[in-house]
């Protein structure tokens, strides 16, 4: 069947699988920017940036996962548009956790050491309705 024949069917002129050899040199470097990356991201764990830890948390990472994909998944070789919307949809991913983090740091304060709110929340019901019951002998 002629590359014209298959093309009007629908699955498309049959052409020789386009691929990019990265040379090792690059690959090397990537891998040590990536490490590099994880040694900062477990850095910060050390450094006190006052709320703002969680923010540059998601950004090294937000980085490592831009990276990682540029190069691994040959984005960087491939049409911008992927590489862009990759980009665009990191970056908004790490938004809405920092939003959400943030969100979180309100009510830090009221949390007791190994029990979540709920269960915080529900023991102060309960030792409320005790005292409120009366005692049957």
């Amino acid at each position: 069947m002629s590359d014209h024949a298959e093309h009007a069917h629908g699955a498309g002129p049959v052409t020789p699988s386009h691929s990019t050899v990265i040379p090792m040199r690059i690959l090397v470097a990537v891998w040590v920017a990536l490490c590099a990356l994880t040694v900062l991201n477990l850095l910060l764990d050390k450094v006190h940036l006052h709320g703002f830890s969680v923010v540059v948390s998601l950004a090294i990472a937000s980085a490592m996962a831009i990276v990682a994909a540029m190069y691994f998944m040959h984005l960087r070789y491939d049409h911008p548009f992927y590489l862009t919307a990759l980009i665009l949809v990191i970056i908004f991913i790490a938004i809405f956790i920092s939003f959400s983090a943030h969100d979180t740091l309100q009510y830090k304060s009221q949390l007791i050491k190994g029990q979540a709110p709920a269960m915080v929340q529900a023991a102060q019901g309960q030792s409320k309705t005790a005292a409120l019951s009366p005692t049957t002998p």
